[in-house]
């Protein structure tokens, strides 16, 4: 940053310059017969050419006065073969008298159509250090001339300048760096300034556009409309802008409509020490407002040093993301983001800088910690460590997860393939809920972090104690691990989220040890569950898709669980015998007044999930009461059940009237579970259970009537047709006679339609 300075010194060697070439016009008094001989002295000083082609003009007094036209100063050698600078009009005007006391007395500078090239090469020169280097130590003499009109320094300082009026318009500078591979052009800008002399504050206005670009990224335009109090010692390389007021209108691609802030400041710069200050900074953009000092030096080393104290007043982040042309972003409460706060100091380079200590408040939460983002790899990282109180992370997801949560997934129509709901009918599609996520800044950045929390709520659960680690490389997002309590046990997940695809991939991998599952069920779906008791629940996951219907309909895993002292709700099946017994009775079910629900001490079981369909074939439960054992599947898309559960009583229980069930007691009763998610039908199979009974029964019958035809007919044995000796044939005979097997026949389905 040294050439800051260089380039000050250079413009003050170059207003001497315009002096030098004003003394000299006025003593050869025809100054166009004479151009050539300009043209030379000013090559012979700055070893460049100087072109004039227009008309000059010469006032002598009471000042001496200068008028240029067409104006041009060739570039340094080796950069384009643009000018370095172009003057259309330059007038120019010397108080006479003060020249006789050494002093330069600048009665006015008057610059219109004014247009300067600077550059640097890949090398890091630039196009103005051989002037530099050729009109080193000009800054500090002041022009006399002697008895033959030559031109001589006389020893004297910058200080003894004055320039009563300096009006610049139409002004264009252009930079254009190869190093950095950057370019930015300042336009259309107008530069006045009254009574300057060095060390003395002196106020100047400015007005101007500035265009800037990095390689291939969209241009940043700048409308600036300044004025401060200026003060330039150039001896001693100090210059400063106090109570600097500006209003800046910037437009970018990405930001609609245009975004004006305001920024007030007291800035000054220090070469000799390279070090810059801003001091009572005040920014302000929409709602936010921005207070504190900036400290940058080593401003003569290659990389410099940052330092700042920053602190914003309570804003709007709604108001001012809409001022910066986005769209706030949908959240399920929409008071949210309407109170934040922040306080932070910084420290380092601009390719690394890190923020500590941090200080957020985000409305009901605050958080402290400290954090660093480092720009010096192939994309941005992100890092950080913070703690905070507690935060309702609900509150700021988008309503569609929250409805997700809260209502059920639209069952598909019988005949529709299960697939993700961009290939389902449009019937079927306009129902599904999308999730859209920001897949292209969440690739443009890495990120390490490390949160703790006293309590977090999220997808309805409050959980406390909470410890995040979160990763992020290239658009995949990982959670690994996510820490917490709840519920009266313990939460461990890891949970990875790529957005490096079109379509994301979610992966979810979570351990609950010692948890109520009732209670998180409830907090979850916001209704009660179906399932309580006390236990663990491991949960191996993954799905693929941009809606919740195909996150769904792609969703595969494993899972295990294991729950004592709870209950199965929605189904009794104790009521549900007794109402079978009831209806094979003939009778009508009472209502038992009891829970429609299921008590077990133990209930255990693993399952996987297939394309969104879950799969259980080994659930065992056992109570005082019963052992039950299940197998089937529940098929998330559709929202249908088909599941058996096949239940032994272990104990007797009373039917109707307090008739005892002995009977069915070790009796296998299968109950078969379908329909829907919302309405579940509950139907106790009897085919195999009459099929049992009918067959044990008929032999008990069979047995019976045997022995009792036996005893009558004493022992007399059957002939072929199946008759009893002593009895007629069935063809011709008596009418009401009937062989063994018709009776047996008649036997089986008398009780057949007992157990119907």
């Amino acid at each position: 940053m040294k050439w800051i300075g260089r380039f000050l010194g250079l413009l003050a060697a170059l207003v001497v310059l315009a002096v030098i070439v004003a003394v000299y016009l006025v003593v050869t008094f025809d100054p166009n017969l004479y151009k050539d001989r300009i043209e030379d002295k000013v090559a012979e000083v700055t070893g460049r050419a100087l072109t004039l082609g227009g008309s000059i003009e010469l006032t002598l007094y009471p000042s001496i006065g200068l008028r240029l036209e067409d104006v041009r100063l060739a570039n340094a050698e080796g950069f384009s073969e643009k000018p370095f600078a172009e003057f259309g009009v330059v007038d120019v005007a010397v108080a006479a008298l003060p020249l006789l006391r050494n002093e330069i007395d600048v009665r006015r500078i008057e610059a219109d159509g004014v247009s300067i090239l600077l550059a640097r090469n890949a090398d890091g020169r630039t196009n103005w250090d051989d002037l530099v280097e050729r009109m080193a130590g000009t800054g500090d003499d002041v022009v006399a001339v002697d008895r033959n009109g030559s031109v001589a320094r006389a020893t004297t300082g910058m200080r003894d300048i004055a320039i009563a009026g300096l009006d610049l318009t139409n002004l264009r500078v252009e930079w254009d760096d190869r190093m950095d591979g950057r370019r930015a052009v300042l336009s259309e800008a107008s530069l006045a300034l009254r009574g300057f002399r060095p060390a003395t504050e002196t106020p100047v206005t400015f007005q101007g556009a500035v265009w800037v670009r990095d390689d291939d990224a969209d241009p940043i335009e700048l409308d600036l409309d300044l004025e401060a109090r200026m003060n330039l010692d150039i001896t001693a390389e100090r210059y400063s802008f106090r109570r600097l007021q500006s209003v800046v209108d910037l437009r970018h691609p990405a930001l609609e409509p245009e975004v004006r802030a305001r920024v007030d400041a007291d800035v000054a710069l220090d070469l000799r020490q390279a070090v810059a200050h801003v001091e009572r900074l005040s920014a302000r953009l929409s709602d936010l407002h921005l207070t504190g000092d900036i400290e940058i030096s080593g401003l003569d080393e290659e990389v410099p040093e940052l330092r700042a104290e920053l602190r914003s007043n309570t804003f709007n982040m709604r108001e001012l993301l809409t001022s910066l042309g986005f769209d706030a972003p949908a959240t399920a409460d929409p008071e949210v983001l309407k109170r934040m706060a922040l306080e932070l100091s910084l420290s380092g380079t601009p390719e690394r800088l890190a923020v500590a200590p941090i200080l957020i408040t985000l409305d009901d939460s605050s958080l402290r910690g400290e954090a660093g983002i480092d720009l010096s790899g192939a994309r941005p990282m992100v890092s950080f460590t913070m703690m905070g109180d507690r935060i309702d992370l609900d509150r700021y997801l988008p309503p569609e997860v929250e409805q997700a949560r809260e209502a059920d997934i639209p069952p598909v129509p019988p005949g529709v393939p299960s697939d993700p709901p961009a290939q389902l009918p449009p019937e079927v599609a306009t129902d599904d809920i999308p999730i859209d996520l920001p897949a292209e800044l969440m690739r443009a950045f890495d990120m390490d972090g490390n949160l703790r929390l006293d309590v977090l709520t999220v997808l309805g659960l409050t959980l406390e104690g909470i410890e995040v680690k979160l990763r992020a490389r290239d658009g995949q997002w990982q959670v690994d691990p996510l820490i917490g309590r709840g519920y009266q046990g313990h939460l461990e997940s890891r949970i990875t989220l790529d957005a490096r695809r079109a379509t994301p991939r979610y992966a979810a991998n979570v351990r609950l040890q010692g948890v109520a599952i009732g209670d998180l069920l409830k907090a979850l779906r916001g209704e009660e569950s179906k399932l309580v008791g006390t236990g663990n629940l491991a949960l191996d996951i993954a799905a693929t898709g941009a809606s919740v219907g195909a996150l769904t309909a792609s969703l595969n895993g494993t899972g295990q669980m294991r729950f004592e002292d709870g209950a199965v709700r929605g189904i009794n099946i104790a009521r549900i015998i007794r109402h079978a017994d009831a209806r094979l009775r003939g009778e009508r079910p009472e209502d038992d007044g009891q829970p429609n629900q299921t008590d077990f001490t133990e209930l255990g079981g693993s399952f996987r999930i297939e394309d969104g369909v879950v799969r259980n074939d080994d659930l065992v439960a056992n109570s005082p009461l019963l052992r039950v054992s299940g197998r089937g599947s529940a098929d998330l898309p559709r929202q249908r059940l088909d599941y058996r559960v096949d239940t032994t009583l272990v104990d007797t229980i009373e039917g109707q009237g307090g008739r005892s069930l002995d009977e069915l007691r070790g009796v296998n009763l299968p109950i078969r579970i379908s329909g829907t998610f919302s309405e579940p039908r509950f139907r106790l199979d009897l085919d195999d259970v009459v099929r049992e009974r009918v067959d044990e029964r008929v032999r008990r019958e069979t047995e019976r009537l045997q022995q009792r035809l036996l005893d009558r007919l004493g022992g007399g044995d059957r002939d072929d047709s199946g008759a009893v000796d002593g009895q007629e044939k069935p063809d011709g005979k008596p009418s009401g006679s009937r062989s063994l097997d018709e009776e047996l026949d008649l036997l089986r389905e008398r009780g057949r339609s007992l157990f119907r």
